[in-house]
Parts: C-alpha cells; structure tokens; sequence
C-alpha cells in the first residue's frame, strides 16, 4: 500500500476511527495509551524535563494520545499533535476543541520543525504503517531524533510479537480473521483493515524493533511488554 492509499484511508474513516479501535481491542487501546502516556511523562521528568517544555505526538490522528499528555503535563508545557492526514486532525480538532494541544500537519519523515525543538516525543500505534512502507520508518527515526533536544526522550507504543508461541497464535489468528472484517464492517473500508491486519502479523518483536532505534542514533534503548507482549512500549534518549 502507497503513502497516497494511506490518505486516502485515513480520509474516509475518522468520525469512526477511535470506536472502532476501541471495539477491535475492546477498549484495552484505551488503557495502553493511558500507561504510555504515564510512562512518557516519568521518563521526561527522569530526563530533567520535568518544568514546562516542548512535545510533540506524532502520527497523532485525532489527538488520543495528545489529551492523555495535555492532562499529564507540567503547566504551560506546549504539545503538538501531528498527523499526515488533515482529515483525522480536523476530527480531533472537532471532539476536543477546548483541549490544550495543537494540531498541525506533517509528515513523520519530513518534521517541520527545526532540530532539537522537543523535549519528548511519542508515536503510538503508528510504527506498523511507518515501517511497512520501505526505508520511510528509518528516515522517521532520524527525523525523531533530529527534532528532539540532546536527551529528549522519544516512547513509542505499538503491537508486538509474544515470545509465547501460543499468545502469538492467538494474536495473528484474531488479526488475520476478525480485524479486517470488523473494520471493514464498522467503517466500509476493507482495504485499510487488511493492511492493518497484516501489518499487525508481520511487526517484528521488541528486540529487533530496538535495534532499529538504536541504529538510527538512539540510545539507552528499553522497553516494557504489556498484555503478554501483544504490544510494547519502547523508551530511548536522544
């Protein structure tokens, strides 16, 4: 799938894009996005930015994760919530008008935004649609990094793989044979949630997905399986 399918999905399905996530994780996306917002926000304070500064949610679609980090954060702390798409920006701009984030729109491996601008930066279930796409999960890692200050810290939550071999069943089995056709019921967009069921089957483990960050200049690279490793959270310093 191209960058311009990607837009193309994204605008056809934002009034009923955070339902059906809901409904496809029965809620738990919910609870994940709370635990790394909360997680982001320590690893920030650990960092020595623990006074007001600079965020940036990137592939924020409509601003979930960018709320949770609006009410987490230190007073006067600015925070960005961008997106590729304009129509998924504009959504959450429609649910949460008097939300203390602001919208802009940008491409993960093209920021706007001059370096070491950011004190922290978050990406949360967005890495699958960046990495599935050739070398543009690489060029967004530098980018990442480039945007953030000498020790910001970049968190990143995402699907995983189970080591348990009988989790990682269950897991490709729900991905390969519900996800697409709840999506597609939910929302009429068939083609998206297949890409998003495969994407969800072929993401790689925690390890391999560190190194990726690792080798894109990140350092003291950690992460932290929840729900017996069907998603992680990753924490790196710039």
């Amino acid at each position: 799938m191209t960058i311009m399918d990607l837009r193309d999905v994204y605008r056809k399905i934002p009034h009923r894009y955070e339902s059906t996530n809901h409904l496809l994780t029965s809620g738990l996306d919910i609870i994940w996005r709370r635990i790394a917002a909360g997680a982001a926000v320590k690893a920030a304070e650990a960092a020595g930015n623990s006074g007001a500064g600079t965020w940036l949610d990137l592939c924020s679609g409509t601003g979930e994760t960018a709320l949770l980090l609006s009410r987490r954060s230190p007073a006067d702390t600015i925070i960005i919530s961008a997106d590729f798409s304009v129509p998924m920006l504009l959504e959450g701009v429609r649910r949460r008008s008097e939300e203390t984030f602001v919208p802009a729109a940008a491409s993960a491996d093209a920021l706007p935004f001059p370096d070491g601008t950011f004190d922290l930066v978050t990406v949360t279930f967005a890495a699958r649609n960046l990495r599935s796409r050739g070398g543009l999960f690489a060029d967004s890692l530098k980018e990442i990094r480039r945007v953030l200050k000498p020790g910001g810290i970049f968190l990143n939550l995402e699907t995983s793989q189970p080591t348990a071999a009988p989790v990682r069943s269950i897991l490709h089995t729900y991905a390969g044979v519900v996800v697409g056709r709840i999506g597609k019921t939910l929302t009429g967009e068939s083609e998206g949630y297949a890409y998003l069921s495969g994407s969800i089957r072929s993401f790689p483990g925690p390890g391999i997905l560190a190194s990726e960050m690792t080798e894109a200049g990140f350092s003291h690279v950690t992460w932290r399986k929840l729900m017996f490793g069907i998603v992680a959270i990753h924490t790196a310093v710039a």
